[in-house]
């Protein structure tokens, strides 16, 4: 899914999958990101205490790695992007922000191939059927905050989440503004049924990829393939529907989002400009602040 409040995100950089926040508290946030993806793994994983010491040490090993490596280019995309919001921007070039971002993700889920292939082939029943029990909580969120609103009350979610979001963004808005928000959600394809069908598909395609592997233990390539397989499959649905769904939805993102910059006036865009200039300079210290290898593992 790629709503616009996404395309918003990605033109801030919130990257979600580094556990980023708020401009704010983006280099505390950052620095505790090995500690945070620990202990979102224990939780969905209960992992013993061999498995826990050795995913920290994988996640500060990776960590270190991003800083060095990744920083600099995310900084890199935000210099582009500032750049470009003082003035209109296409969908075209939303387009662009967001595969750009895309590629850098690829990178950092490709170094992080090894240790998800030693962690998903390590992983015991009792440990999947704890991953289930996780999966089937927070679908129940999902269903309650998604599929249980009326279509009237769903679209006015969306439409607070989106303001709030945007106005972070750009600061507050006047109602041609709101308005430019509200006719993008009302065109939206955004289908929760769909997208909810999606999300299952997914859960139970990782759940039997790890039964495999169990079955395959110590069949290091094998596991490679079939993990390989999985990340193939999350980015790319093998549901050819689904894929024009996804795909409709990026481009509506795209477009929502050069609609709604093109109302903003000058005042707001520069703000939109201080907020991503922000981003970048964090992004740029932190960078500098190499890691040794000698320093300690997060605990």
């Amino acid at each position: 899914m790629f709503p616009l409040r996404t395309t918003i995100g990605v033109v801030a950089l919130v990257l979600a999958g580094l556990l980023l926040a708020g401009c704010s508290t983006v280099k505390l946030a950052y620095g505790q990101a090995p500690q945070l993806l620990a202990w979102q793994l224990n939780r969905y994983l209960d992992l013993s205490p061999p498995q826990a010491e050795r995913v920290r040490d994988e996640l500060a090993e990776l960590h270190r790695w991003h800083r060095d490596t990744l920083l600099p280019e995310h900084a890199g995309l935000l210099q582009k992007l500032r750049q470009q919001l003082p003035a209109p921007m296409s969908p075209e070039q939303a387009c662009r922000a967001y595969a750009d971002l895309r590629t850098q993700i690829d990178q950092l889920l490709a170094r992080a191939e090894p240790s998800l292939v030693w962690l998903a082939s390590d992983l015991s029943e009792a440990q999947i059927r704890s991953l289930q029990k996780r999966q089937a909580d927070s679908n129940a969120d999902w269903k309650k905050e998604w599929l249980d609103p009326t279509p009237d009350k769903l679209r006015e979610h969306r439409y607070q989440q989106l303001l709030s979001r945007t106005e972070d963004f750009y600061g507050s808005l006047q109602e041609p503004q709101k308005a430019a928000l509200r006719r993008y959600i009302a065109q939206s394809s955004f289908d929760p049924q769909r997208t909810y069908a999606e999300r299952l598909r997914r859960q139970t395609d990782l759940v039997q990829v790890l039964r495999q592997m169990a079955q395959e233990r110590g069949n290091t390539d094998q596991a490679r393939t079939l993990v390989r397989g999985y990340l193939a499959r999350l980015n790319t649905s093998p549901d050819a529907a689904y894929q024009r769904y996804a795909q409709a939805l990026v481009e509506e993102g795209c477009a929502g989002f050069a609609a709604v910059h093109a109302t903003m006036t000058p005042a707001q865009r520069l703000r939109a400009v201080a907020s991503v200039g922000a981003y970048e300079q964090d992004f740029i210290t932190l960078a500098a602040q190499r890691v040794s290898r000698s320093d300690p593992v997060p605990q």
